[in-house]
């Protein structure tokens, strides 16, 4: 027949006391260090994510950032380039109106010379004809006269030119 056995009885309730025992004393606590440890490791994998996701940004940020400095230096340069053309074709118009003035100054020189060459020429021819005519005439006609002439050949050699 069976035989009951104390020991095996206190032996099981022995083993049930120090398996509650070691559950209160050990195994929370240890469950315990081994939760906070892993809330911990979720935590710093939570922060080099949103660290990454960070840096990912700003990545972006700064690749947009130099993408419109490019874009900028750009137009930076062809507004430069159309600044400088517009500034040389002013220079370039202004030569040519000052060459064209000085042209046209010249010419007007040139022919206020011209006229005034013609004159005395003409004065001096007018004075040997009026000399010429006192010598033939010698007597005859007077000073005033003689201007008179000298006047009339002015005027109509100067309406001849006009």
């Amino acid at each position: 027949m069976l035989k009951f056995d104390w020991n095996l009885l206190w032996t099981v309730f022995n083993l049930i006391i120090f398996f509650v025992l070691m559950k209160l004393f050990l195994f929370k606590p240890i469950k315990k260090v081994l939760d906070k440890r892993q809330d911990m490791l979720d935590e710093q994998f939570r922060n080099a994510e949103t660290a990454n996701a960070e840096a990912e940004e700003k990545l972006a940020d700064y690749e947009s950032k130099i993408s419109n400095v490019e874009e900028e230096k750009k137009q930076i340069i062809s507004d430069a380039r159309q600044s400088a053309r517009a500034e040389y074709d002013k220079i370039i118009d202004r030569a040519q109106q000052d060459s064209q003035q000085m042209k046209a100054d010249a010419q007007k020189q040139i022919e206020e010379e011209r006229e005034s060459s013609l004159r005395a020429a003409k004065e001096e021819i007018a004075s040997l004809a009026a000399e010429a005519a006192s010598k033939l005439v010698e007597a005859n006609i007077s000073a005033e006269d003689n201007r008179n002439m000298l006047d009339e050949f002015l005027n109509e050699g100067s309406d001849d030119n006009d």
